[in-house]
């Protein structure tokens, strides 16, 4: 009865407690933690992209003078690629935009409207072609835009009467006429040759020019014009000019034409036994003289230069030169170098790229440090440089040497 007693109070407690708590209690979750928001990024400032400054190039990459064009060329990269590893110009970045005018003055006339119109070039640097800068000059005075390069016929510069500045056309180097003078100048002068014969390209207005100087020179000081012979730069074959020269009578012959032609000159001078002092252009330097057939073709050959090309300042320009094209400057690409060293000056100069900022301060450049000088200075009535004197170059069997600075008696009145 006792133990009755016990389970039946046992099982009322139970009861109760199921009762009092409806359902057994669960344990409370614990929220989890609200998630770290990350921290925000320190803002960085967003550099400024600079325009660059356009910078034009007209030359010839493919056609007949593609030698020296190509040269040129690479003369104005190598130089823009220096200026943009230092900063640039004015803290802006230097854009070298080239085309082929393919010695095709049209063509030329062309690139030339491109560059001012849709590449909005700041100013253009020019070929060793003076018809590519016949042609071009009154397109730039029209689009107020500098064509600044190395066609060295004054008529570029001053009208064809040499009496009408054109404004926005300027010369880095010596003119024709000056190189005429003095190429034809040393085998009178220093070699007592007093008979010349004269060959000229007669549709390269350079070697035209450079010609007439010789001519005019030649006429003053008594030396004797044996023959006078035409050609064109397209022409293979100059057998029948080079026979009459041979049968003239001439102790030198002044040959005016382009690098190409020179060495047909040359290789066939050579092949017909003529052995008679050649003297021209600075379009006798490298690479002429490993284009020619023989080394020994190369020989007797005096020109001018306006630079000693073996001179230690050109030494680091040359060496990476040869890095970047596996091949030796030639002088024009150190003018090259120079129309762009020039170029940086002239917009520093005129604090901005307005092109005609650009053109008022290369009228009155001066004390520019370059390859061919340490005072490049322009001439505001030529818009030809100031003061550039020139070296002589003899060849034999292929090899230059350097005959030293010389400004014949003539020039010296």
């Amino acid at each position: 009865m006792k133990k009755l007693l016990v389970a039946v109070l046992t099982l009322v407690l139970a009861v109760s407690l199921v009762a009092a708590c409806g359902q057994p209690a669960k344990p409370t979750p614990t929220p989890p933690p609200a998630p770290t928001k990350p921290a925000e990024p320190t803002a960085q400032p967003t550099p400024e992209v600079k325009e660059p400054i356009i910078i034009g190039g007209i030359t010839d990459l493919t056609g007949n003078g593609s030698v020296l064009g190509t040269a040129v060329a690479r003369g104005w990269e190598l130089a823009v690629n220096d200026i943009n590893a230092k900063g640039g110009i004015l803290g802006r970045p230097v854009k070298l935009i080239v085309y082929d005018c393919r010695s095709d003055p049209q063509e030329a006339i062309s690139l030339f409207k491109r560059l001012a119109d849709v590449d909005k070039a700041a100013i253009v640097v020019g070929p060793p072609f003076s018809n590519v800068g016949l042609a071009v000059a009154p397109v730039a005075d029209e689009k107020g835009l500098v064509f600044f390069g190395q066609f060295g016929d004054p008529r570029c510069m001053l009208g064809e009467k040499l009496d009408s500045l054109h404004p926005y056309m300027f010369l880095v180097q010596p003119s024709a006429i000056q190189t005429g003078i003095i190429g034809g100048a040393y085998p009178f002068e220093k070699l007592g040759l007093k008979k010349a014969a004269v060959l000229v390209a007669e549709d390269h207005a350079y070697c035209v020019t450079q010609a007439n100087a010789f001519l005019d020179y030649a006429k003053k000081v008594g030396i004797e014009i044996t023959t006078f012979q035409k050609c064109k730069i397209a022409d293979t074959d100059l057998t029948v000019q080079l026979t009459a020269i041979k049968n003239s009578g001439a102790e030198f012959l002044f040959n005016a034409c382009n690098t190409q032609l020179l060495v047909v000159a040359t290789n066939q001078m050579y092949q017909m036994g003529m052995d008679i002092v050649q003297c021209g252009s600075l379009d006798f330097s490298y690479p002429f003289a490993t284009l020619v057939s023989d080394p020994k073709a190369a020989s007797r050959i005096y020109f001018p230069v306006n630079l000693d090309m073996e001179a230690p300042h050109l030494a680091d320009v040359t060496a990476a030169y040869i890095a970047a094209y596996n091949e030796k400057p030639t002088p024009k690409s150190w003018i090259a170098y120079d129309t762009i060293l020039v170029t940086k000056a002239a917009i520093e100069k005129a604090g901005s790229d307005n092109r005609a900022a650009i053109r008022d301060a290369l009228e009155n450049i001066s004390g520019v440090k370059c390859l061919i000088t340490d005072d490049f200075r322009i001439d505001p009535k030529t818009h030809m440089p100031l003061g550039l004197g020139m070296y002589i170059y003899n060849i034999e069997n292929g090899v230059y040497t350097n005959l030293g600075y010389y400004v014949p008696e003539y020039l010296k009145q």
